[in-house]
Formats: structure tokens, C-alpha cells, sequence
């Protein structure tokens, strides 16, 4: 029911956020964890360059990853901050999306009335725009609800739109699936030819534009040809089902647990149209242990109806109270899973309001007060950057025999920015944020950290991604310094050239801080000793940075970097090599 819909670029938008966001999109089906990664470093770079459409639209996406992982209250919280974050900036897309899966969570919670009310209102606002590429899906996802509320007079009306709108988009696979929608609407109702006339329809498109929704077609239609009494056509269409599915885990291609529990449900009506009541028992009973496994609710209770029905014809009354009893539970589950996510949405509504009425208190206060709440401010910042500074040097003092490391490459960073003629206040706040670069190194293991030789692959890969992980723990605040402190922990290993990580970004796209801080930090490793190399000398480390200048490192950043060094020890000034090519 969930759809990503196009990314909204703003003027200036920093073409790695979209990049990272494609990347995820690329990888997301096979690595919802790597996924993840990229999302969260579009949205610390979107939020560093303060692109608010970005950053709504990497929260979209962390929340869609969130609900494809079966963390659906973590989705809602988060696609309900995108939605708000979008609504605030004007990224009208990526608000529809958002509302687009508030209303997929709350489905999948029995919340019908909310789930309408969030597919209302991103059809509403969608229709606002000037894209019309995705109506007709958005269309498909109302008419679902709708169904679900038992309101098919509505639902038909729906899909039939859905229909239209999909005319001249060249979307052949979104009508397959609206087609195979309508059909099992029509089934419901028992409208039984019809249902098999829209089904073949659905089959037929489906089989050249959409094969991964062939089996579960195909097993609506034998149901279809059951009601019929047309029990060959329902083998065939089974037999077919079962087919395609064998072959794709031949093909070791993943197969959709709806699909499998389709064919299976449709192969126990199939079972009991021929009297063949314990092969539906087998049937329906590993049906509903895979609709189990895979959160599949509503199906879950038609199948528990279906077994307790059918062990009472049978005469097995203990084994039709037992399924009834399970039934009444699933459901008192469904009710309090969605009474808790009506009292989520409550909280956080109340939470946003209470913020909003904070927000008007605050600038109502006069400037006196205002002023001793922005010292509080500072106080709180100060506390914070303690604490997160007291992790740095934690992990500083596992690999290293100081912890002077971070505070160095903070003061060289400082006068790197100055002698750019970078404002005092930014000074300031690099001086502080630089000491976190190394934040994330707290969760890489000891043995990498530690490690005397050379690192395998393997480990380096690992070691890489202490830029990620500073970045995730950094993320969020609200004190500039330490969303600075985010923003140059991610990227202080990218290189001018674009051979770093973990984006691989290049040239002016590196934010300034990234820049300036890789400078500083590999003086200051050079300069040092560690458990696999011994110092260099000053003039050597000096050096390096100068023969790394275009490659490495930004020649500009190189430039101002020897002149803080020149004045730090005039004696180093004649011991520079300045031959390297600029």
C-alpha cells in the first residue's frame, strides 16, 4: 500500500543527498541495514546544508525502511515527522508520501477510519500538484481501505477511478494490480462472473507487466472458479500458481509470503469444493502459520473463521473452540495495537501543540528573559558537548596513549578556519565540534582499533564506518555546534577528489568543516604514535599534507594550513616543500 513518490529538489539542493537516496533505493531489497546507513547520511547532509525538502524526504524514507523491517510504531513516529517537516517547507511529494504511509500503518493496525482519513488527505493534496504520474496508485491504496471498511459500492467507484487516472501514464502494472483488486472486491459480493472477467483481464497484464503478482492472481481466480463450480478451471489456475512459484525458488528469486499464502488458502476452497476436508485442514493450517510469520492480521483471522467452520463440520468441536478462542485473542490484539497507535497520534499531537504554544511564550518574553534563556541554552550545549566530548575521548584512549588527540585536531581546525577568514562565531564552534570527528570510533571493536598490523578489507570497511556511526549518534540535536560536529564526523574522510568515504562526494559538495578537519586530524595521526606506527617528524607530516594538495585535500585548505604552520614555528617555514603542484 506504501509508495515513493518522486524526490522534490529545491533551489541549491546538494546533489549528494539525492545521490545517497538513490543508492539506498538501489540497495534497499537485499540490505535494509546498508539502506539505512545511506538514508540517515542524506539526512545529515541535507540538514547540514540546511535543505528542510532533503531532510523531509530522508525521513520519509528512513520511515518507509522502518515499516519495510516490521517496526511499525517507529515508522508511524517518523513518517509523522516527516510529514510535518514537509508540510513546514513546502515538499508537497514528499508530505503525499508520508501521509501515504501513515495511512499503510494505520491499516495495518485496523485503524480503517485514520488509514482513510491520511489516503484522503494525500489524494487531496497530490491532486494540488502538478504531477498526475502516481493518482492512480494513490487511487488503488483508498479504494483498499475502503474495502476493508466493507464499503465496496465505493471501493468499485474507486479502483474504476484509479483506472481512468492510469490512462496515458503507460502503467500497464498498476492496472493489473487495480484489475485483481476489483475482482476480489467482486468475489466478496459474490458477483462471481464478474470477478472472473476482471481477474483473466488482471492475469493477462500482469503475466507481461507485472509477474511477481501472477500467482496470487491466479489463485483469486481458482477461488473465483470454485464459487463458479468450475473446478477444472480452478486446478489449472492452481497448478499454474504452484508452478510459477517452484520456478522462482528454483531461480532462488524471493517470493512474497502473500502470494504463497494466496495459493495455499485458495488450494483448501479448492480442497473442500471436492470433499477433500483434512487436505484443506493441511492447507489452511500452513497458511496460517506463514500469515503468522509475516504479520499478515486480517488474513490470519478469515483463516482461523475458516478453520474453526470447517473442524466443526468435521465433528472436531475442541479443535473448532480452539481456533474460535485464538480468533477472539487475535482480534482483542488487533483492537489494543490499534488503540495504542490512536494514543501515539494523540501524544504527539499534544506534544507538537504544547511545542507551538512554547514557541509563542517564548517569543512573547521580553528581552530580558529571552536573554537569560538563551545562558540556560548555552549552559544545556555546554552539558552536552561535555558529555558526547567524554565519549570522543573514550574512544580516543583505545587506540591511542593520550587523549590529547581530539583537542588538537580541534585547535588546529580553529586556526585553519581563522587564517580563511571564517567568522569568529564559526571559529568558535569548529573549535569545539572537531574534537567529536572520532565520535563514532566508541563502536568499533577493540580488535580493529587495537589491531598492530595491517587491516584486512574486511575490517577496514568496518573501521570506515565510525563516519556513519559519529554521525547517527550526533544526529538530532538541536545545538549548532554539535549538528556541526554531525556534519564534519560524517565526511572529515572524504578527499578532494572524491576517493573517500563514506559518500564518496568530491570537491566543493565536501562541507567546508569536512575539509578543513581531514587536514588537521591526518597531521595530528602523522604526528603521533599508535600501536601500528611510530611519529613523524613535524616537517614530514608537514609535507605530506603539501604533497596531497588536489588529490587529498583541497589546495586552498593546504594553503592556509602551511601559513598557520609558519606561524606556529617560522623555523618550519624554509623546511616546507613548496614544489608540489597546486
Amino acid at each position: 500500500m506504501t509508495s515513493t513518490l518522486p524526490v522534490e529538489q529545491s533551489p541549491g539542493r546538494d546533489p549528494s543527498v539525492l545521490d545517497l537516496l538513490s543508492q539506498a533505493r538501489d540497495v534497499e531489497a537485499d540490505d535494509l541495514g546498508r539502506a539505512r546507513s545511506l538514508v540517515q547520511q542524506a539526512r545529515v547532509l541535507a540538514r547540514s546544508q540546511r535543505d528542510a525538502p532533503g531532510e523531509a524526504e530522508a525521513l520519509y524514507r528512513l520511515a518507509e525502511l522502518s515499516y519495510a523491517s516490521g517496526l511499525n510504531n517507529e515508522a508511524f513516529a517518523v513518517a509523522l515527522e516527516a510529514r510535518d517537516l514537509a508540510q513546514q517547507c513546502g515538499a508537497a511529494l514528499s508530505q503525499v508520501s508520508a501521509l501515504n504511509l501513515i495511512a499503510a500503518v494505520q491499516y495495518h493496525a485496523a485503524n480503517f477510519s485514520e488509514a482513510l482519513s491520511a489516503a484522503l488527505a494525500a489524494l487531496e493534496l497530490y491532486r494540488s500538484t502538478d504531477e498526475r504520474v502516481a493518482e492512480g496508485m494513490l487511487l488503488n491504496s483508498l479504494a483498499v481501505i475502503q474495502h476493508s471498511l466493507r464499503d465496496t459500492d465505493r471501493a468499485i467507484v474507486t479502483y474504476e477511478a484509479a483506472l481512468m487516472a492510469n490512462k496515458g501514464q503507460n502503467r500497464p502494472d498498476l492496472d493489473a494490480i487495480t484489475l485483481a483488486n476489483m475482482a476480489k472486491v467482486r468475489a466478496d459480493r459474490h458477483e462471481d462472473l464478474l470477478a472472473v472477467s476482471l481477474g483473466e483481464s488482471a492475469l493477462e497484464l500482469a503475466k507481461a507487466h507485472a509477474p511477481e503478482f501472477v500467482p496470487e492472481i491466479l489463485a483469486r481466480l481458482a477461488i473465483a472458479y470454485v464459487a463458479l463450480s468450475a473446478l477444472d478451471r480452478a486446478v489449472s489456475c492452481l497448478d499454474e500458481a504452484d508452478g510459477v512459484l517452484r520456478d522462482r525458488t528454483t531461480r532462488r528469486v524471493a517470493l512474497s509470503p502473500g502470494s504463497v499464502v494466496t495459493v495455499r488458502v485458495a488450494r483448501g476452497e479448492l480442497y473442500v469444493a471436492q470433499h477433500l476436508r483434512d487436505h484443506a485442514l493441511r492447507e489452511w493450517g500452513d497458511a496460517l502459520d506463514l500469515a503468522t510469520q509475516a504479520n499478515m492480521t486480517e488474513v490470519a483471522l478469515t483463516l482461523r473463521e475458516k478453520l474453526a467452520g470447517l473442524c466443526k463440520e468435521m465433528g472436531r468441536f475442541e479443535h473448532a473452540l480452539a481456533h474460535q478462542e485464538a480468533r477472539y485473542a487475535l482480534n482483542e490484539e488487533m483492537f489494543n495495537r490499534g488503540t495504542d497507535l490512536r494514543i501515539k497520534t494523540l501524544q504527539i499531537q499534544h506534544d507538537t501543540e504544547a511545542a507551538r504554544h512554547q514557541s509563542e511564550i517564548l517569543r512573547l518574553r521580553t528581552t530580558d528573559l529571552e536573554q537569560l534563556v538563551s545562558l540556560r541554552t548555552d549552559e544545556v550545549e555546554a552539558f552536552q558537548i561535555e558529555v558526547l566530548l567524554r565519549i570522543a575521548v573514550m574512544a580516543e584512549f583505545r587506540n591511542t596513549d593520550t587523549a590529547e588527540h581530539p583537542i588538537r585536531v580541534g585547535d588546529l581546525s580553529a586556526e585553519i578556519a581563522q587564517e580563511l577568514g571564517e567568522p569568529t562565531e564559526y571559529v568558535n564552534q569548529l573549535r569545539l565540534a572537531a574534537r567529536l570527528h572520532d565520535i563514532g570510533k566508541v563502536a568499533v571493536p577493540d580488535a580493529i582499533l587495537m589491531k598492530p598490523g595491517p587491516l584486512t578489507a574486511a575490517e577496514f570497511d568496518l573501521m570506515k564506518t565510525h563516519t556513519t556511526l559519529g554521525a547517527e549518534i550526533l544526529s538530532g540535536s538541536s545545538s549548532p555546534t554539535i549538528q556541526l560536529a554531525a556534519e564534519l564526523a560524517l565526511t572529515h574522510h572524504e578527499r578532494w577528489d572524491g576517493s573517500g568515504y563514506p559518500g564518496g562526494v568530491a570537491g566543493a559538495v565536501i562541507p567546508l568543516s569536512g575539509r578543513i578537519v581531514t587536514i588537521a586530524d591526518v597531521y595530528d595521526a602523522l604526528i603521533s604514535a599508535r600501536v601500528y606506527k611510530h611519529a613523524w617528524s613535524s616537517i614530514d607530516a608537514i609535507n605530506y599534507i603539501v604533497a596531497g594538495r588536489g588529490a587529498q585535500f583541497e589546495p586552498r585548505m593546504v594553503a592556509a594550513f602551511i601559513a598557520v604552520m609558519a606561524r606556529r614555528d617560522p623555523a618550519l617555514a624554509a623546511l616546507i616543500d613548496r614544489s608540489k603542484p597546486a
